[in-house]
């Protein structure tokens, strides 16, 4: 029986047809797993306002525009 991916192994999986930078997998996996700007800066050392800033060309290189898409995207069911 196969084992269910993880959204980080199933992220890891499909993420070289992203073309996104590091900090930018490590934001997106943070944001689908509902962490908020805040909590996300914290995590990583960086503003709450950086952070959005990162998710806003996420969404551009994924052509996605909400939370819900960007996790289609990653999983692969776009």
């Amino acid at each position: 029986m196969m084992k269910a991916l993880s959204i980080d192994e199933l992220f890891e999986v499909n993420s070289s047809k992203f073309n996104l930078t590091e900090r930018e997998m490590q934001i997106a996996l943070y944001w689908i797993k509902d962490f908020s700007y805040q909590e996300i800066g914290r995590l990583l050392g960086i503003s709450p306002n950086t952070v959005r800033s990162h998710l806003s060309r996420i969404n551009i290189k994924l052509q996605v525009n909400s939370k819900a898409s960007l996790i289609l995207k990653i999983i692969g069911m776009d």
